[in-house]
Parts: C-alpha cells; sequence; structure tokens
C-alpha cells in the first residue's frame, strides 16, 4: 500500500478560568480548547465548506521557507501551549537543522499567496522530530516545534487545544466523531499543483475507525498483521483530508462532568491514499495519546 504524506509545495466569550501557571506544561481544562464561536456542521474539506472564522482558534499554518524567503511547503499545525507547536513530522523533518526558515502563522482564516510572507510568520527556535519517524510508512508522524516568541492567546482568534495527558481523557471510541480542518486540496488531480486550493479554513467531521477495521488495517499494519498504534483512523464516506492537511489537528468535542464543552487534540493529519477523490478510504493520523510521552518529553525539553 503506498502512502501519500499530505505536505503541499508552494508555487507561487465565556467565563471560564483561561489562565494557567508556568509551572504547567499544557494549558488545563478551562483555559484550552476554548472556542467562543461554536463550528458549524459541514460535509467535507474535498469540495466542502469553509469553517466560520476563528471557530479553530488553534489551528495555524505552518510553512517552510528556502533561505531566500521563498515558499517552499506549507502544512497546517495546532498549538498546545503559547511557546509550543504541534504537528507532522513529515513536514519539517527536512528543516529540523533549519528552524528558524520554518515559520507558524496563528489566528489565519484566509489564505492566499500574499499570505506566505516570511517576516510575518512566528519563527521557531528548536524542532523536536521522533526519533523513530519512518517516512516510508509514516510511523511516529510527530513532531514538536518550540517558537521563539509566544504565540499571544486572545481566546478569539489564538488559543490552545487540550493535550489528553493534561485532560485525563479517555482514548478516542470508536465511531466516536472527530473533527479536521485545514487549507489543504479541495478537488482535482490530489498529487498534482493544480489541484484547486480553498481561500478559507475548511473541516470536515468524520468518524474514528479502529486499526482492525479492514481498510484502516491497511494502512496502519505491517505485512497485514503487525499494528502501529502510533497511527489511527477516521473516515467519513466520501469524506477526506488532502494535500496541505498535512500536521493539521483531529480533534473531539467533550464535556466536563460539570457541563463546560471544551475540544481535545487525538490525532495529527499524516497521510492519505488519494484524498478519496476515486475511493472512500480512511485517512491516516498520528494517534497523540499514544506518542504522547515523546510530546510531553520534547515540551520538558525547551519549556
Amino acid at each position: 500500500m503506498k502512502f501519500i504524506s499530505v505536505v503541499l509545495t508552494v508555487f507561487l466569550a465565556v467565563s471560564i478560568n483561561k489562565s494557567f501557571g508556568q509551572d504547567e506544561l499544557f494549558p488545563p481544562v478551562g483555559s484550552c480548547g476554548i472556542t467562543n464561536i461554536e463550528p458549524k456542521e459541514s460535509t467535507r474539506i474535498v469540495n466542502g465548506i469553509a469553517a466560520t472564522p476563528h471557530s479553530f482558534p488553534w489551528q495555524c499554518l505552518l510553512v517552510g521557507f528556502f533561505t531566500n524567503g521563498t515558499a517552499k511547503h506549507y502544512c497546517g499545525c495546532s498549538i498546545i501551549s503559547p511557546r509550543h507547536i504541534l504537528t507532522a513530522a513529515h513536514c519539517v523533518v527536512d528543516m529540523k537543522n533549519d528552524p528558524d526558515n520554518v515559520r507558524i502563522y496563528p489566528g489565519l482564516h484566509y489564505f492566499s499567496a500574499s499570505t506566505l510572507i516570511k517576516d510575518n510568520g512566528l519563527p521557531c527556535r528548536e524542532i523536536f522530530v521522533h526519533g523513530s519517524y519512518a517516512a516510508s510508512s509514516l510511523n511516529n508522524d510527530v513532531a514538536v516545534l518550540r517558537l521563539k516568541t509566544a504565540v499571544q492567546i486572545d481566546y478569539e482568534k489564538t488559543a490552545p487545544i487540550c493535550y489528553p495527558l493534561a485532560t485525563n481523557a479517555d482514548a478516542v471510541k470508536v465511531n466516536e466523531e472527530v473533527i479536521a480542518t485545514g487549507w489543504g486540496s479541495m478537488s482535482g488531480s490530489p498529487n498534482r499543483t493544480s489541484a484547486h486550493r480553498p481561500t478559507e479554513l475548511m473541516q470536515v467531521r468524520l468518524k474514528h475507525v479502529p486499526n482492525s477495521q479492514t481498510d484502516c488495517k491497511k494502512l496502519t499494519s505491517i505485512l497485514g498483521f503487525i499494528d502501529q498504534p502510533a497511527k489511527m483512523c477516521a473516515y467519513g464516506e466520501w469524506k477526506s483530508v488532502c494535500f496541505g492537511d498535512s500536521g493539521g489537528p483531529l480533534i473531539r468535542k467533550r464535556t466536563t462532568n460539570g457541563g463546560q464543552t471544551y475540544y481535545e487534540q487525538v490525532g495529527i493529519m499524516s497521510g492519505t491514499i488519494d484524498c478519496s477523490f476515486t475511493k472512500p478510504m480512511p485517512d491516516i493520523y498520528a494517534n497523540v495519546r499514544y506518542l504522547s510521552k515523546f510530546i510531553t518529553d520534547s515540551v520538558k525539553k525547551s519549556p
């Protein structure tokens, strides 16, 4: 089975506690996963509809630049703390020793070629790529970026997403609804620069499917029987993510015992077969809960 990573080459107010202590690595519930604009119901990213502006305030754009300041590729990513960004390893592995040329754009909704101005993005100080990341299979496809300058969190356009270990949440359940977001291709040939790109952030509601499900198993196992738990799948019939969505968050809605709702990240967009353009297939995500030790250790190395 050929995996296609979906990095895109560029040619061209609620009354809750919204602060957390300096000794806390990740924002706790009450300070994360908060959106003042409830996400709309949606169909799909491919041929889909735009998200309501700033209804996913943890979503950021990641852009890799050549040394001359020309953009070469972009991905999605998410805010997990004011100084730390979560994304896919394949989005940054070739630039892990060149962090200054990786820039993060928080608070973004509309997207065009004029967005890709290097000086407008937040520069990275360090890039941590999982030591066992495998490009051929997209196993352990996770990276943590430490910013030079913290994101200004305003809980309107910018907010951190909740991190599973900080919420002590259960693992995502089979058929549980999840949401993917990004600026990836919506139609056309999925692996071509002529594919149609959105000008706004897009969203799609999917269902989590287990690694044992037939089509998911083809994507998450070795030789069809050795499971790779660092991967997970999400699926919707004729619904998909596509090129440019890589590194973006897969999230779910949660409710506390006190009735407060919040969003938690469960996956990182990793790969697709062909964006479900020709056949409905699950997409591959890095499993945030399984990879939490690497994520936590990376944040501890550079708080």
